[in-house]
């Protein structure tokens, strides 16, 4: 039997739902996030909803598109836009019609603050969760009017020209110039102020206390938002090698200090480990790989990113009841997990013979470093990387999910579609 929110999306939009990866867990209100429980009287402190929970549901939506703009996401980003238009008319075909909506768009970069942002091709602080709004691509007028920010039809009064879909879709392809240390999961706090600061002034006004919250996710690694006091993105005064006491400035940092994995071939098969670092006597193949299985996000003291526990905590604490938000998201599979030790593409002065390790594609062609045994192929040349903690935070807030390889996303947003409706 399917997931009951797939259910609804195939009656919503009289579709057919066969075979594909999409997946749907719902968490009780208060469950436990990787041994975590988010604090009840900070969140508390932060609810901008006081609504009563048994108070009679209006139709008001709030929707906050984040869509990974690092690089190699356009293709990606292009095949979401192919689907709003479906999204939106589902939306419009519910009983009742076109919700009461605010629609807005945000980006994975929140830059990379350390001693080496510029060099890895960051900026130190990102856009800082403020909406695009501008017209992208071939697009030359979003139909916005002037001064919005966001997109808002409310009672039928709209603050664009156009059908809704196009304007959408104008100001969605984000570009693939952004940081590739990205912060999926603290823009989308920082845009809507669940970070315990006031959302950026050009958001003001998007997050209504009477409304549903309705967050979709679009990208193609993994969540790697770190503190701003963080050492994770600098050199420290080390070398950019293997002998740097945290590794080679890439992404495999946020692996390495953002994931805790078993490793069943190892000394102590059933212990939860960080990714390793240097090559391990039981990796095997050439290049040398090992398999890691049941890897969740790391909470605990080594970790070095925001715990995913406080992402969670904050997005529930926006509303005075939880089950008003929903979260989809099109992301990279969290299995395979394997990583693959191999000579850097361009060595820096005294790494001669030096292994490092890279995390191989959970779907999609084979990357760089080999084919990933197991994983999830693709047609059209996309892929992506274990969405370890954002898998994580969407079943966290009992969302759905589908695989960023798909050949299209239009179940992951028919389903989502369907969830907001049902909420409604």
């Amino acid at each position: 039997m399917r997931p009951p929110v797939v259910l609804l999306a195939c009656v919503v939009l009289g579709a057919g739902c066969g075979s594909s990866s999409l997946t749907h867990q719902t968490l009780p209100d208060g469950a436990l996030v990787d041994g975590a429980r988010p604090d009840a009287a900070a969140a508390d402190a932060t609810r901008l909803d006081a609504t009563p929970v048994d108070a009679g549901r209006g139709r008001a939506v709030d929707i906050l598109f984040m869509i990974d703009n690092s690089s190699e996401m356009t293709s990606m980003q292009q095949k979401l836009i192919a689907q709003l238009p479906a999204f939106i008319s589902t939306l419009e075909n519910l009983p009742g019609g076109l919700p009461d909506v605010h629609i807005a768009v945000v980006s994975s970069d929140m830059g990379a603050p350390g001693d080496s942002a510029s060099s890895i091709g960051c900026t130190a602080d990102g856009d800082q969760g403020v909406f695009h709004f501008a017209p992208q691509g071939t697009c030359t007028a979003s139909g916005l009017a002037p001064g919005a920010t966001f997109i808002s039809n409310v009672g039928g009064v709209a603050n664009y020209t156009g059908a809704l879909d196009q304007t959408l879709s104008c100001i969605a392809l984000l570009g693939a110039k952004g940081c590739g240390f990205e912060h999926q999961l603290a823009s989308v706090a920082r845009a809507l102020g669940a970070d315990g600061a006031l959302p950026p002034a050009q958001n003001a006004g998007f997050l209504r206390p009477d409304a549903e919250l309705a967050i979709f996710l679009l990208t193609n690694e993994d969540d790697c938002s770190a503190p701003a006091d963080t050492k994770l993105y600098s050199l420290n005064g080390a070398p950019q090698s293997l002998a740097n006491p945290l590794g080679p400035i890439q992404n495999y940092r946020c692996n390495q200090f953002g994931h805790l994995c078993k490793d069943p071939t190892g000394a102590q098969p059933d212990a939860t480990i960080p990714p390793p670092l240097a090559l391990p006597s039981d990796a095997t193949g050439d290049p040398p790989k090992l398999a890691l299985t049941d890897c969740t996000s790391d909470d605990g003291p080594d970790g070095l990113l925001t715990p995913l526990a406080t992402f969670v905590g904050e997005i529930k604490a926006l509303k005075a009841d939880p089950s008003r938000v929903v979260a989809g998201a099109v992301i990279g599979p969290a299995v395979p997990y394997t990583v693959a030790w191999v000579p850097p593409a361009s060595p820096p002065p005294g790494t001669s013979g030096e292994l490092w390790p890279f995390t191989l594609h959970s779907c999609g062609a084979p990357g760089t470093y080999g084919p990933n045994p197991g994983a999830q192929t693709s047609t059209d040349g996309s892929f992506g990387d274990p969405g370890v903690r954002v898998s994580q935070w969407v079943e966290a807030l009992g969302g759905v999910t589908g695989s960023v390889c798909d050949p299209d996303y239009a179940e992951a947003l028919q389903a989502f579609a369907g969830a907001i409706g049902q909420h409604l």
